[in-house]
């Protein structure tokens, strides 16, 4: 298979989303988002958020990164928690990947729980923002 260099990936990848009517669907869910809500300026700016972070997502998905690839699994994870219940009780603890987190020393351990909070509390808010715009 032949390797391609990074700009080519990425033209190859802008004119993907130009014949899949990807910019259409786009505004078309920015106008719904719009359309539902009655505070104009305040749907513009949570319909575009939504927007460039699923922009960022798909690029980096696309171009295979590991750490996209990663992102997607925990925030299907998050998603699963919420779901179940809107403020769960003792998140991070129910997110903890036992096999990586009781093979840490202490330190190790602090590390991993500050980060699994970061990420949750990103995922949270992306999965607030991806339900405003599904509602």
């Amino acid at each position: 298979m032949k390797e391609y260099s990074e700009l080519k990936k990425r033209a190859m990848l802008a004119k993907q989303r130009l014949k899949m009517g990807y910019w259409q669907n786009l505004l078309r869910e920015r106008d719904d988002l719009i359309t539902l809500n009655g505070n104009t300026a305040h749907a513009k700016v949570v319909a575009d958020e939504v927007r460039r972070k699923k922009f960022t997502r798909d690029n980096l998905i696309s171009m295979n990164s590991e750490q996209a690839k990663e992102d997607e699994a925990f925030f299907l994870k998050v998603c699963k928690l919420l779901d179940e219940d809107d403020d769960p009780i003792n998140p991070i603890g129910r997110l903890i990947d036992h096999e990586v987190y009781d093979n840490m020393d202490a330190m190790g351990k602090q590390k991993y729980v500050l980060y699994l909070s970061k990420k949750y509390r990103e995922m949270k808010e992306r999965y607030r923002l991806e339900k405003i715009k599904t509602c």
